[in-house]
């Protein structure tokens, strides 16, 4: 391969090989991993290298040409007489400025970093062309790439910090997934651009932010896991169920990371399980409290409390959970909101029975009237809010407020 090499060096100086002649195979000593070579300049001039303004001529022996190679990774410039060795390495996303001029004497390839630049003279200008173009295409998704990768990095690191802090992680993620999110159109903007190498650098990036993600939303399960259990204990139904459903819902997106992260999802959903069972069945618990309740009064808290609990499991768009499903559920609410419907009539039979014990004229009936009304009321709003729970109470409503009027003139008119 190498005598190759030192063979096409001869061929430069004696006359102008084609690419076809030139090919790439000599040069694959030079290439990293998944490098391809793109571009094979030749010239019969010096290469001129410049570092922090010193510029050096570097010049083949006698008999040998000069090179730039061009891949989708780097700029290589090597002289035929020592072809192992590249003699200036430019990576194209360091590259911040590269030019193509086609004089009436020579044709000069120049490309710039922040540091040096590497001035050519190749013999064909026609390749010498498109290959500064690819520099520059190439080039730019390279350092874009670069520049995304390393502000999801930063990312990261604050997400990073932010976990260990316990502090919300929101935007530290979202900020991480739009750079990566930006990483990905460099590696496919360009159809000449190395998108499998590109794509290679930003894998490993991306693996760290869903790890850390998966750990955000451990951290995230374990808090709405034990709100929901104090919010529940604390009698806030609402709270208790939304956030415990909010915890199910991030538990079935979670992803599978690695063995540690999977082992704490593991014991989340154990413990999500075991609060779903245990918040059912207290609600059902509930129920059979208001079937063995002894007074109406007993039967009434009871079932507003399985209300307010059944309630609360509907509108969290259970599902599933503990086996129990949005369908067993909206049927369990509608069967406590009967019988809810029913305790509050009964119970406002009974004190208006009492009221007109006491007479029309006696101080407590009023007492006794109005708290029948306040029960007739809630069981007509449960009526009108679910149909299906009975007939309207409209009449005896009226039939009471006569009487609490008549009560309250009568015990006034007394006095």
């Amino acid at each position: 391969m190498l005598d190759r090499i030192s063979e096409l060096s001869r061929e430069t100086v004696r006359g102008e090989p084609t690419i076809a002649e030139l090919g790439t195979g000599p040069l694959e000593s030079l290439l990293g991993d998944e490098e391809t070579t793109q571009y094979v300049l030749a010239s019969t001039s010096a290469i001129e290298h410049t570092v922090d303004g010193q510029t050096t001529s570097i010049e083949p022996d006698d008999g040998h040409g000069a090179y730039v190679v061009v891949t989708d990774h780097r700029l290589y410039a090597l002289l035929g007489d020592e072809p192992t060795t590249a003699m200036v390495t430019l990576a194209l996303g360091g590259v911040t400025q590269s030019t193509f001029d086609d004089g009436l004497l020579r044709t000069t390839l120049t490309a710039r970093t922040p540091a040096e630049s590497v001035v050519f003279h190749p013999i064909d200008a026609e390749q010498a062309a498109a290959a500064e173009a690819y520099v520059d295409r190439v080039g730019s998704c390279w350092s874009e790439l670069s520049t995304a990768l390393d502000d999801a990095r930063a990312g990261l690191d604050a997400l990073r910090e932010a976990i260990e802090a316990s502090e919300t992680v929101d935007r530290h993620r979202q900020h991480a997934r739009a750079r990566l999110s930006k990483a990905y159109h460099c590696a496919t903007q360009e159809d000449d651009a190395p998108t499998a190498a590109m794509r290679a650098q930003i894998e490993p990036v991306e693996d760290e932010l869903d790890r850390l993600c998966a750990v955000a939303t451990a951290d995230e399960v374990e808090t709405r896991l034990e709100a929901a259990r104090s919010a529940h204990e604390d009698g806030d139904y609402e709270t208790a169920f939304e956030t415990l459903v909010a915890a199910g819902e991030s538990l079935d997106g979670a992803s599978e990371i690695d063995d540690a992260v999977e082992d704490r999802f593991e014991a989340l959903r154990e413990t999500h399980d075991e609060l779903a069972a245990t918040f059912l069945e207290r609600a059902a618990q509930r129920c059979q409290d208001a079937l063995d309740a002894a007074t109406a009064p007993e039967r009434v808290d009871a079932w507003e409390d399985a209300l307010d609990r059944y309630r609360a499991i509907a509108a969290a768009g259970w599902t599933a959970a503990a086996g129990v499903t949005e369908e067993m559920v909206r049927f369990q609410l509608v069967w406590v909101v009967d019988r809810c419907v029913g305790a509050l009539s009964t119970a406002a039979a009974e004190l208006a029975a009492q009221g007109d014990e006491r007479g029309e004229g006696h101080a407590d009936a009023v007492d006794y009237y109005e708290r029948a009304l306040e029960r007739l009321r809630r069981a007509e709003q449960l009526s009108d809010v679910h149909p299906e729970a009975g007939d309207s109470f409209a009449d005896r409503i009226d039939a009471l407020e006569t009487k609490a009027e008549r009560a309250q003139w009568q015990w006034g008119g007394e006095d």
